[in-house]
């Protein structure tokens, strides 16, 4: 079969590198957003507000953002790449203790599988982290039994990547 190797693009370092820097840029954005509107206004409260308000939206954004990145990604490869089973070979469920925005405790569900690459026949691993507001206890456990160690997930595989074809998007990091 040949050497087993972790399905890792090009794109993935660009990627990982790119989303803070557009994140801070985003973010500084909404505040200047926020600082223009206030100016415009010249209102008191509005002055009072602009920091606190501007961060939480600048956030929300943020995050419809990247839901649409990893749609607009995952679309591609459902167009571009090849659709087949894996094997999940890892799966670990963990709760994480003030780790979310705002201090909120998080689920993470963390999977990797295992397929054979249908370009050059060698073994290939995706691992991907989902996570999960303290909140969403009962959606974490049910996707960590859904992908247990041993059961079959449908992969999109593209050339130097792939990714779970599963409605939950992952980690920003994991998007691409």
């Amino acid at each position: 079969m040949g050497r087993s190797g972790k399905m890792i693009g090009p794109m993935s370092l660009v990627w990982t590198l790119g989303v803070p820097v557009a994140a801070v840029a985003f973010m500084a954005g909404a505040l200047n957003l926020g600082a223009a509107i206030v100016r415009s206004t010249g209102s008191q409260v509005a002055m009072a507000l602009v920091l606190p308000v501007s961060a939480l939206l600048g956030m929300g954004a943020w995050m419809l953002v990247l839901a649409a990145a990893w749609r607009l990604r995952r679309n591609y490869l459902r167009r571009a790449g090849i659709a087949m089973s894996a094997v999940v070979v890892e799966s670990d469920l963990r709760y994480k203790y003030r780790s979310g925005t705002l201090n909120f405790d998080l689920w993470r569900v963390q999977v990797e599988a295992q397929f054979p690459h249908p370009d050059s026949g060698a073994d290939a691993h995706v691992q991907k982290q989902y996570l999960y507001p303290q909140f969403r206890e009962v959606k974490a456990r049910a996707l960590a039994e859904r992908l247990s160690v041993g059961s079959a997930v449908p992969v999109v595989v593209g050339k130097n990547s792939a990714l779970f074809d599963i409605p939950k998007r992952p980690v920003w990091a994991d998007i691409w």
